[in-house]
């Protein structure tokens, strides 16, 4: 048990210094980070705004309102940016086994997962966390939704959950190139099918809602957990759906660690 525990804190320690390496090769160029944070403020504020206009040309779609539908828009942006900030290396998994990229982080002294997991860093991740925390607070206001402390309290663990379900699908998809090799336009797939988690399941027929609910399960991100928030379930199963994304991504680590075992490298 000590063992363990003094090689997973050699194993963060290694990770914090090369995130710390990553941040400050970013700042040798503040222009560039200046740049992509507004360019991020840009797209987050545009996007929003694009989304909420389309709605409100309807009023009510599916039973859903307009503040619902922000409410759900602001809880699945600070999901999303929360498994970018910490998950983000892993997009580039897919390139490291063909190239053979891989192979300076088996040699290291810590967890490879880990070291790739903490090596890239997005720098105006912030951007998205603060507009869709911001997001979610005036749309909850405006819905009319009861936030009692219970709300409150679910909010957090279950943001946490949904990003670990967005990390989950991604590792899944990307340890998948250690049998497929060429499979970066499924991962570019999975990025842009991530827009789907921000709306309502009711907006999908049925058979196309239960595979997010299964297969590709986008509904976990945003959609289950907002029921409760929005007061339109009161099942006392949603405090299990933080787990379903611990759930999720123990399986992806599973899925990671089989394709490790079969690596073989390029050979060159």
């Amino acid at each position: 048990m000590a063992d363990t525990l003094a090689g997973l804190r050699r194993s963060a320690g290694i990770a914090l210094l090369a995130t710390r390496m990553n941040v400050r090769s970013h700042l040798v160029h503040p222009g560039e980070v200046l740049l992509a944070n507004v360019g991020a403020l840009v797209q987050a504020v545009s996007g929003t705004a694009v989304l909420m206009l389309a709605l409100s040309a309807s009023g009510t779609v599916h039973g859903w309102t307009l503040a619902q539908w922000a409410v759900l828009t602001g809880f699945t942006m600070v999901a999303r940016a929360l498994w970018n900030a910490v998950f983000y290396g892993t997009l580039d998994i897919p390139d490291m086994v063909r190239t053979g990229e891989l192979d300076h982080y088996l040699v290291r002294p810590a967890s490879p997962l880990a070291l790739i997991l903490f090596s890239k860093v997005d720098t105006d991740v912030w951007i998205e966390i603060v507009i869709g925390t911001g997001l979610l607070a005036g749309a909850l206001h405006l819905s009319g939704a009861d936030v009692s402390g219970p709300v409150l309290a679910f909010i957090p663990p279950a943001l946490a959950g949904s990003a670990l379900v967005f990390a989950a699908m991604h590792l899944a998809v990307t340890a998948l190139s250690f049998w497929l090799r060429q499979d970066a336009m499924l991962s570019m797939l999975i990025w842009r099918l991530d827009s789907f988690a921000q709306l309502p399941m009711s907006f999908y027929p049925v058979w196309l809602t239960a595979v997010f609910s299964t297969v590709v399960p986008f509904a976990f991100v945003g959609y289950y957990p907002c029921l409760y928030i929005l007061g339109m379930t009161d099942s006392p199963f949603v405090w299990a759906l933080p787990l379903v994304g611990a759930l999720l991504f123990a399986l992806a680590v599973l899925l990671w660690r089989r394709g490790i075992d079969r690596y073989s490298s390029t050979g060159s």
